[in-house]
């Protein structure tokens, strides 16, 4: 073979090992597999820890409001054994100005002493004399009376200033767990959202009920703790659990049935649900309602998140009862298996 022949076969070799690089080098890149989605139930794992950022604030803001309400409790009832101990004051002060008068219209201790020596036979002295002994131990015990009385006065006036400076503390330092709480709840939120969204994205464009059967009440970054026969205001108990949550979060009925809004002032504006199970379900201090009285899915939203009612000014949150035919039980089970 010539050496032009050599020449021309190595460069047809070299133009097709190039061709093959630059085929190779135009075939794209192979993808790699997508991640495969997560499950309900990752999901609802993660929101568990979403929640669970908040619930130090949260554990700090209950004991705190259980702190407040117990002073206030105390404060209550400091007060009303003041007014009751001023009342018998009053009353024993003007026996005692009553028999003071007596005396001097009767000559003090030398009317007395005529009184006795009055006496007719041994019986009668004896007689009076008993009846004036009488006399000075009512006396004795009146002046006890008024004593007591004002020392036990002077001593709640001095517990209630102490408590009322206790509260005044108690009341700023809730403020501070409330504030630190609900900067956790709605720092998270988005995220939160986002991960209702992909839940009810996997179960066909719904919100799947919890385990239990029941649809959770808030549709949002919440925290809740069991605060079941808690002490509240008026030396109520607490029968119910508070959900806390930023104002505007959307409520959802539990489960299936009729709902009907009202307004206490305890609750502000509050919603009881029906169920379709025979169960009665009771929401209060709804910042606002969403329709009116009407039949409604489970799931389905009823209102918004808020503070109304006696917790005007106060955190907002979902006071959530639920029961048989109406008869209370503990919320805080149930709302757990909702999750």
């Amino acid at each position: 073979m010539t050496p032009v022949g050599r020449r021309s076969r190595r460069l047809v070799r070299t133009c097709f090992l190039a061709v093959c690089v630059a085929a190779a080098a135009l075939q794209p890149l192979a993808s790699p597999a997508p991640a495969a989605a997560a499950t309900v139930a990752q999901l609802r794992a993660q929101l568990a820890a979403l929640r669970a950022s908040a619930a130090p604030a949260g554990d700090a803001y209950e004991a705190a409001v259980t702190a407040v309400e117990n002073t206030q409790y105390r404060i209550k009832q400091t007060d009303a054994r003041i007014r009751t101990a001023t009342k018998k004051l009053t009353s024993a002060e003007a026996a005692l100005g009553s028999r003071a008068d007596a005396l001097y219209r009767e000559g003090g201790d030398l009317g007395v002493f005529e009184f006795i020596l009055g006496s007719a036979t041994w019986e009668d002295f004896v007689t009076r004399l008993d009846f004036i002994t009488l006399i000075a131990a009512r006396d004795a015990t009146l002046v006890k009376d008024v004593k007591d009385t004002r020392n036990a006065l002077q001593a709640d006036r001095v517990k209630l200033v102490a408590d009322a400076k206790v509260e005044k503390s108690e009341l700023a330092t809730a403020a501070k767990h409330y504030n630190a709480m609900q900067a956790q709840l709605s720092a998270k939120k988005s995220q939160y959202d986002r991960v209702l969204a992909a839940i009810a994205a996997q179960s066909g464009g719904s919100h799947p009920p919890g385990p239990n059967g029941l649809t959770f009440p808030v549709r949002g970054n919440h925290y809740y703790s069991n605060t079941w026969g808690a002490p509240r205001s008026g030396g109520r108990h607490h029968m119910g659990t508070d959900i806390m949550s930023p104002r505007g979060t959307p409520v959802v009925a539990v489960t299936s049935g009729t709902i009907r809004p009202h307004w206490n002032s305890l609750g502000g504006k509050s919603i009881t649900l029906t169920g379709n199970n025979g169960w009665v379900y009771y929401y209060a201090h709804l910042d606002r309602y969403a329709g009116g009285a009407r039949h409604v899915k489970q799931g389905e939203l009823i209102g918004y998140v808020g503070n109304t009612g006696n917790a005007s000014g106060g955190a907002c949150h979902v006071h959530f009862q639920m029961g048989p035919h109406g008869r209370w039980v503990n919320p805080y089970p149930y709302l757990r298996g909702m999750e």
